[in-house]
């Protein structure tokens, strides 16, 4: 089974900002407790605007911290429960609000011990369930294969097609793919002379003609 949309959405912004994969995991394990990811989901599953007590959204902020991601949500004249808005509480709260949190998060080496630090330094859930979103983290773990495939700087070192191409079309190759080049020359020259081959007029074939004067 795939691993849900918004969760990859969540998955690749987590990603951007530097988090290791396990890291992904535990934070995602969490969340799967928490909302189910759901981004406009109260707490007791009510769905739509925060409801203004219990918790709301993906990470579930409640009290003060929900305020102040209705409060970031405004600043940016954005509906708190929009998938991509919160996205961005979460990584702001982790560059610096919580950044403690963030730093222990960044230590743990598996996804059960990135789980439990970030249920303990992040959440603080008041009934934490901890083997429940270890054991969530190691699933979603198993499904975060695609992030290794999108160039990012700790992937497989896979590239797309466009990535290396890019550097023959352009002339200013991506970092990573100037290995590439040679390949993607020879692909640029092949596609020229085809193109080329194409517009050649074809040769032009005069009559023969034939002399009366001189016997056949």
């Amino acid at each position: 089974m795939s691993l849900d949309p918004n969760a990859a959405l969540l998955a690749r912004r987590l990603k951007q900002a530097g988090y290791s994969n396990a890291n992904i995991a535990g934070i995602l394990g969490n969340f799967q407790l928490e909302s189910g990811f759901n981004p406009r989901v109260n707490e007791g599953g009510a769905v739509g605007a925060p409801a203004g007590k219990g918790g709301y959204g993906f990470g579930q902020w409640t009290g003060g911290r929900q305020t102040n991601l209705i409060n970031f949500a405004r600043q940016r004249k954005k509906d708190p429960g929009d998938l991509n808005l919160q996205a961005d509480f979460l990584l702001h709260e982790l560059g610096g609000p919580e950044k403690a949190a963030a730093d222990y998060l960044r230590q743990a080496q598996s996804p059960e011990e990135s789980a439990r630090r970030f249920v303990t330094g992040y959440e603080r859930a008041g009934i934490p369930k901890t083997e429940q979103r270890q054991q969530a983290a190691r699933a979603i773990f198993g499904k975060l294969g695609f992030l290794d495939q999108t160039g990012t700087p700790t992937g497989t070192g896979q590239r797309s097609v466009e990535d290396i191409l890019s550097g023959a079309l352009t002339g200013q190759p991506k970092p990573g793919v100037e290995e590439k080049k040679s390949i993607a020359d020879s692909i640029r020259e092949a596609a020229l002379q085809s193109v080329m081959g194409m517009l050649k007029p074809p040769p032009i074939t005069l009559p023969t003609l034939i002399n009366p004067f001189v016997s056949q």
